[in-house]
Order: C-alpha cells, then sequence, then structure tokens
C-alpha cells in the first residue's frame, strides 16, 4: 500500500510517460516545452487483510477447514462464521494459518468459513503457551445454592458427585504477561470429565474484560461456555421453603451437552497504542442480531470477540440451562467479504433461541399442605401442580437479550513488508480432528463407522480413544456382543456358565405392602430387598438404591437405602405406583419392584 504526489508542470505526457510516472520515477520530456512530471513515493503502510477459505457443514456433521494468509505477511490470529444453525467448535492456529472447526445440529448444511488476520509484518509474539487445563464448561448450578442446612444435606452431582465445584470454575480466564496484549483466544473442544458422553454446544462469552467490566484497557480476556445443566424435574422434600430457589438437585446422569468444554490458549502480541472498541445490539427471542464495531482512526483491527451479558441473570436471578434456548455467536470474524479484503471492523452475528415469555426450567413452586403450613415439595420445571401452589422466583425469558461485541484496536511497531520481500508460507493441509465429541454415540453394539456419520466424522469407540465414553447398560441395553445378527453367539469358555453373566438386581418390597395406606405429610415406614446376580450380594448403599412414588406429574423421589422412615409426598388422595429400584455398581445394571399404594391425609 502506498501513496504519491503528482504534479506538472507544462506540456503533456505521453503512455511511455504515464507508465514512468505510476513506478515513482521522475521523468523529464525530451521536446521542448514537454515539461516536467514527478512523483514522491509515499512510505508503505502496515495494513491488516483478512484471507478466508469455506467449506459446507452438512447435517449433524463436524467439518473443519483452515484459512493461510500470503507469503509476506503474518497470521495475528483468526475468526470464524457459520452462516446458519451451526457453531464453532475449534478456532486455533495450525503452523502459520488459522483453523476453524464447527458442529451443526440442525437438518440443512451450513457454510463455514475461517479468517485468518493477515498483517504485512512481524510483529512479536509472545511465545506460544500451551493449551492451558483451565477450560470453560458447560456445567453450571446455582452459585449460591444451599448444600447442607439445618433440614439435612442436598446429596447431587454438585455436591457430593463428579461434578462437585464444576460450577464454580465454568469461567476461564486466559492472560497475557510480560507487556503482551491479547488479541484473541485459541479454543478447541473437549470433554470436563473423561469416561463420560459429550456433545457440542456453543459458548455464550468469548470477551475482553474491558467489555465485560468497562475497563479502560485490554487485560484478562472472559471465556464461558453455553450452560448444559440439567436440573431434577421431580419434586423432593423441604421442610420449609425459605430460600427455596437455591434448594436444587441435578439430575444424575448428566446430558451429555454438560460435559462439554474447550481449552484455551492466548494469542498474545507486542502493540501500541491499545484500546478496546464496543457496539451493542438487542437480539430478538428467536432471532438473530449483527453487530459491527469500528476501531478510532489510524489503529488497526487486530481481533474480537462477543458477549451476552444476560441482565436478567444478575442477582438472584436463575442462570440458562439447556432447554431454555441457547444464545451464542455464530460468526466472531471481519466483515464478510472476498478473501483479501483489508479489515475495517469486526463483526458478530448474535443467535437467540430462547422463547418469548416462556419461564426458565428452574422456576420453583412450594406445593403447601394447607394454607398455614410451609412445608412441602419443590418442583424444577414452568407449571403450578395445583390450585394452593405458590409459585416463587418467576423469571420469564425476555423478549430480547443484550450482546456486546468487541474489538482489539492497535498499531504494530514494526516495518511492512512487500510481497517480494517475504518468505514463502509453510504448506497447509488441513488437519484430523481430534475425537473429541461423540456426535452420534452408539446406543448398543460397536461404534458406527465413519462413512455412516455425515461429513465423514467418526464418533469415537471407547477402545479408539480414552476420552470416549462406554455405552450405557440397562436390563433393555446389553452391552456390544460379538459376531454378527447372522452368527451364533460365542461359545461359552470352559468353567463359566451363561449364568455368570451379570443381569440386574433382584429387587422385591416387603413394607408397605400391596395396597397399604401411605399418610400425606407424614413419616412411614419403607423396607425392600435386593440382590446382585450374581454373587448374591445386598444392595444397601443409599447412594445405589432409590424410593420413589409416581404421581401425577412424574416420579417423586421419597428416600434412599434398603430400609428407612421417609415423608409421603403431598399428593391428593388417590392410588399411586411405589418403585423401590437398586444398581449393582460392578455392573450398571439396575433393576426395580413396583406395588400400588393408596395415600390419605395425615391426621396430627
Amino acid at each position: 500500500m502506498s501513496s504519491g504526489v503528482f504534479a506538472k508542470t507544462v506540456g503533456t505526457i505521453s503512455g511511455k510517460t504515464a507508465v514512468a510516472v505510476a513506478a515513482g520515477v521522475v521523468v523529464v520530456g525530451g521536446a521542448a516545452g514537454a515539461g516536467v512530471w514527478w512523483t514522491t513515493q509515499g512510505k508503505p503502510h502496515v495494513v491488516v487483510v483478512q484471507r478466508s477459505a469455506s467449506v459446507q457443514v452438512p447435517s449433524g456433521g463436524e467439518q473443519s477447514v483452515v484459512a493461510a494468509c500470503a507469503k509476506h505477511e503474518t497470521a495475528l490470529g483468526g475468526g470464524y462464521a457459520v452462516a446458519g444453525g451451526g457453531f464453532a467448535t475449534t478456532s486455533e492456529f495450525v503452523g502459520a494459518a488459522w483453523l476453524s472447526a464447527a458442529y451443526n445440529p440442525g437438518d440443512a448444511p451450513v457454510t463455514l468459513t475461517s479468517y485468518a488476520l493477515c498483517v504485512n509484518a512481524k510483529p512479536e509474539f509472545e511465545p506460544h503457551q500451551e493449551f492451558t487445563g483451565r477450560a470453560a464448561h458447560a456445567f453450571k448450578d446455582h452459585s449460591a445454592k444451599i448444600a447442607r442446612t439445618d433440614e439435612g444435606p442436598l446429596h447431587d452431582l454438585s455436591t457430593d458427585g463428579p461434578y462437585t465445584e464444576a460450577f464454580r470454575k465454568a469461567l476461564a480466564r486466559p492472560a497475557c504477561t510480560g507487556g503482551f496484549t491479547m488479541v484473541g483466544v485459541e479454543f478447541r473442544a473437549t470433554r470436563y470429565l473423561q469416561g463420560r458422553a459429550v456433545a457440542p454446544v456453543p459458548m455464550d462469552m468469548l470477551t475482553t474484560d474491558e467489555a465485560l467490566d468497562g475497563k479502560p484497557a485490554p487485560g484478562h480476556w472472559t471465556v464461558s461456555v453455553n450452560p448444559g445443566t440439567e436440573l431434577t424435574p421431580v419434586s423432593f422434600r423441604m421442610w420449609n421453603s425459605e430460600g427455596a430457589e437455591r434448594k436444587t438437585h441435578v439430575l444424575d446422569p448428566q446430558p451429555p451437552q454438560s460435559n462439554y468444554a474447550v481449552d484455551l490458549r492466548p494469542v498474545c502480541v507486542r502493540l501500541k497504542d491499545v484500546s478496546i472498541a464496543t457496539a451493542t445490539v438487542a437480539v430478538g427471542a428467536g432471532g438473530t442480531a449483527d453487530a459491527t464495531v469500528k476501531c478510532p482512526k489510524g489503529r488497526l483491527v487486530l481481533g474480537g470477540g462477543f458477549l451476552f451479558p444476560a441482565d436478567n441473570e444478575r442477582g438472584a436471578g436463575p442462570q440458562r440451562y439447556l432447554g431454555d434456548g441457547w444464545l451464542y455467536a455464530s460468526t466472531d470474524a471481519p466483515t464478510p467479504g472476498a478473501s483479501g479484503r483489508p479489515v475495517k471492523d469486526w463483526h458478530v452475528t448474535g443467535h437467540n433461541q430462547q422463547q418469548a415469555g416462556a419461564d426458565y426450567h428452574d422456576t420453583v413452586w412450594i406445593e403447601h399442605s394447607d394454607a398455614e403450613t410451609l412445608t412441602g415439595n419443590v418442583y424444577l420445571d414452568n407449571h403450578a401442580h395445583g390450585a394452593g401452589d405458590d409459585r416463587l422466583r418467576v423469571f420469564p425469558a425476555p423478549d430480547s437479550q443484550r450482546m456486546v461485541a468487541s474489538a482489539v484496536c492497535g498499531t504494530i511497531d514494526a516495518e511492512p513488508t512487500s510481497p517480494d520481500k517475504g518468505a514463502a508460507p509453510p504448506t497447509v493441509n488441513r488437519p484430523v480432528l481430534p475425537p473429541a465429541l461423540d456426535l452420534a454415540p452408539s446406543k448398543s453394539g460397536p461404534a458406527a463407522s465413519p462413512s455412516a456419520l455425515p461429513g465423514g466424522s467418526p464418533s469415537p469407540s471407547p477402545s479408539g480413544s480414552p476420552g470416549a465414553s462406554p455405552t450405557p447398560r440397562t436390563p433393555t441395553t446389553p452391552g456390544p456382543t460379538t459376531g454378527g445378527p447372522d452368527q451364533p453367539p460365542p461359545a461359552t469358555q470352559p468353567g463359566h456358565s451363561p449364568s455368570a453373566q451379570p443381569q440386574a438386581p433382584a429387587v422385591s418390597i416387603q413394607q408397605p405392602g400391596g395396597g397399604g395406606r401411605l399418610r400425606r405429610g407424614c413419616e412411614e415406614s419403607f423396607a425392600g430387598t435386593a440382590r446382585t446376580r450374581p454373587g448374591d450380594r445386598a444392595v444397601t448403599d443409599p447412594q445405589a438404591t432409590t424410593w420413589q412414588i409416581i404421581g401425577p406429574n412424574g416420579p417423586v423421589t421419597i428416600g434412599a437405602g434398603a430400609s428407612g422412615r421417609f415423608p409421603v409426598p403431598l399428593l391428593a388422595d388417590g392410588t399411586y405406583p411405589l418403585v423401590f429400584s437398586a444398581t449393582d455398581v460392578a455392573s450398571g445394571l439396575t433393576g426395580s419392584a413396583r406395588i400400588s399404594v393408596q395415600i390419605t391425609g395425615c391426621l396430627r
């Protein structure tokens, strides 16, 4: 890029002279009176351009694409754009180029574009850090949750299970050191817990702290994955309604979206005159909106991000949960256009898949036994359970959500390079994506072959990927067997009989008897037995046993353990199924017994 000043003294100019002027050469006409033309060539500018490449992502599949810079350019970072309902799962350097990968959960193909931000200079980078273990992940729960109170503990995945403390660490804050400025974040899909199924979800925050908190200069960034947590759909006992919105149970097993995470690595460059520019738009429920960010005059666009502040979730409000709709940005890239165009602004497209006016999944209801009593059950869903229910913490999804787009603006203290001075770029091939995502996990039998999946992205099998989850086994879904459908079962090995194969525990209910009467709101005695097959070992661990009454709105868990005194839920007079379930921890198989019981009023 250059500029020049042209002037004419006298005379005319020939075609040959015009060519010489364009080349920046002083030309003097040979004939008298022809005059003199001259040009003063300006200093070349440092400029950032976008280099892009695109690929189709089939329905239900994942695909990647790489964009490379020209030979005299240096890649500062990159971005992605998904034209449709998909979202990025990976965005990172690959050599000197930029790779983007996206997952398409929709039923129609979408276009993924990878952008490399290329500068005609050689800026100073902080040596690449490793992808940090401080991954942003989707599992979240109320940060102010009451785990243990005077009325007893709540036991679930966020108090005693594998996700203990996970919801407190869902935000990641990568940063640069030594005077370098963070211009972007590399991220790649991974799983939070090994050995559990995983499915991708989008991010709802990839932003500078300036955009998050209004700080004057860029520092840390904050990254968040859209929540995948699901609260239990059944009720559980509460002795009073105080703090009901914080007394939550979390469903186990969690849906695979809850196990999704991204590993991060900051992109750090030595810059001058750095500032952050932002633009805010309202993204309507069920719709999309575009935000365009421009930098001040004289500063380059060097990277950018996005943020959904979700104002209705601040303070005592609930967090978003899977099922409420996703807020995410499918585009985090320069303004769409032809590859090679100078980057003048940063462009973000926000998607809002919430339903306007719909209640959040964790709306809390307290069902009173009478007008003067605060005891009852908490229902974590979005509808009433009776005429006397008391509605607490009503948080409908708003008609729109704000989205803040941000751009890193600054200058690079380096001499511009030209095409004839640049080194040849390395050869760039599209790498094979790591098998981090179970896009189409098999429900039974061996994993599907790559050709069976859209886009050729194979679903990893337990033997092919240490992070893949074994297929869940239940009495109705046995584990994989050898041989095809037309082949006989494998021969029994010496010393082993078919009866030695694991089976669901044998379960029975001793108390109450079939048709027995239970008093609503009172504590009653329950007793059952469960024994493993084979082994005939008693299953008594409360973590492996559950007592439930099936009410009109689904199962109500009343207790755990082989026996005990448990409160009877506040259900209307009538006959209900009572289910006692037990799991053989060694095999993962579950058996249950069911009888009918009558619920009547409790005389006090």
